[in-house]
């Protein structure tokens, strides 16, 4: 065995320790996909009932190369796109179905927001008027239903107002309770005096016994959701080290075991990890954040994309390959509830 492939295997067989067994969904006990899924290309279009949402919603859903019929359970991850995009687009833009980058055997929907946006922006409806949560739910009961999926490994994915969406999804008591992990990129968290609307939304978060594992990657100079908030162009959103912090009270973090700080990607981005929670060591890598020096409003990629004049890009790294490594540790009911173990991403520092 050569040295590269003893390292990859100590590492698998440290990462699997850390993960809880996989807890199959009702969907594995299906003979078959549903006759409305094409398998021939990278996602297939399908569509979803939801009265409280908007009535017909649609998302994209790719499947792990080589589904057989009576599969192994999959990780889930739901993939909440920008402002002004569509699900196709964000598919792209994140290629989180690429081979390069795709968490093993992963199943991967990409939910489309009406008119390309989600509540939480200040230009979208109010939650009574169209409850994208509500989608966000039946689509996850749906999926679980009909595909082989752990019910252990559901992760949370979001851009820009697909980030905020992320979050108050986190947030959400019956969603929350299902998610192992969420990544957000870009997060646009606005001030509820910034919404329309009189219930509030992200300044309501409720908490559970355990933590969840939280990743935020922003860029310094971002044009469109500002680092310090307060000037943000479109309404006020939380500072994003505030909005952090918070993230770290509610994972138990007020007394924080660890903090961890250091330059990686050539010194092009600052990653801070604390480690949380209860216990003798606490809930490893609990909270990351990417400071991202002189990066824009966008996903962090080494190819050129539609929005390169407002993300400064593209740059020398790719946001997803951190990303699925990131959640790619994280399971319901693991070692650590949360923790990345000897395997993580601590390695760059």
């Amino acid at each position: 065995m050569t040295p590269l492939n003893s390292v990859l295997l100590t590492t698998t067989l440290l990462l699997s320790s850390a993960l809880a067994l996989p807890n199959p969904s009702p969907g594995c006990a299906n003979p078959k996909p549903p006759n409305t899924f094409d398998p021939s290309g990278p996602t297939t279009p399908l569509t979803i009932s939801v009265p409280s949402a908007g009535g017909l919603r649609t998302y994209l859903l790719s499947l792990p190369p080589h589904t057989s019929p009576s599969p192994s359970p999959s990780p889930l991850i739901l993939a909440f796109h920008g402002k002004d995009q569509t699900a196709t687009q964000f598919s792209t833009q994140t290629q989180l179905t690429d081979p390069a980058f795709r968490l093993e055997n992963s199943i991967v929907a990409f939910p489309q927001g009406i008119h390309e946006q989600w509540l939480g922006d200040p230009t979208s409806p109010p939650r009574g008027d169209r409850d994208d949560i509500a989608f966000a739910r039946a689509l996850l009961a749906e999926l679980v239903e009909q595909w082989c999926i752990d019910l252990n490994r559901v992760y949370l994915v979001g851009f820009s107002n697909g980030g905020g969406l992320t979050h108050l999804l986190a947030c959400d008591p019956e969603i929350s309770e299902q998610v192992a992990a969420a990544a957000i990129v870009s997060g646009a968290f606005y001030k509820d005096h910034s919404l329309k609307g009189s219930k509030p939304l992200f300044g309501v978060c409720g908490k559970r016994d355990a933590a969840l594992p939280m990743l935020e990657m922003h860029g310094s100079a971002d044009p469109v959701i500002h680092y310090d908030g307060k000037s943000t162009p479109d309404g006020e959103t939380y500072p994003v080290e505030e909005w952090l912090g918070e993230w770290r009270k509610r994972n138990g973090c007020e007394g924080a075991q660890s903090e961890l700080k250091g330059d990686i990607r050539d010194g092009s981005v600052q990653k801070t990890e604390w480690w949380c929670g209860k216990g003798k060591e606490g809930a490893k890598d609990v909270v990351v954040h990417y400071y991202i020096r002189g990066f824009g409003h966008g996903w962090p990629s080494t190819r050129s994309q539609e929005d390169d004049g407002q993300r400064y890009g593209p740059v020398a790294w790719n946001a997803t390959s951190d990303i699925v490594r990131f959640l790619a540790a994280k399971s319901l009911g693991g070692e650590d509830e949360g923790g990345e173990g000897e395997a993580g991403a601590r390695d760059e520092l």
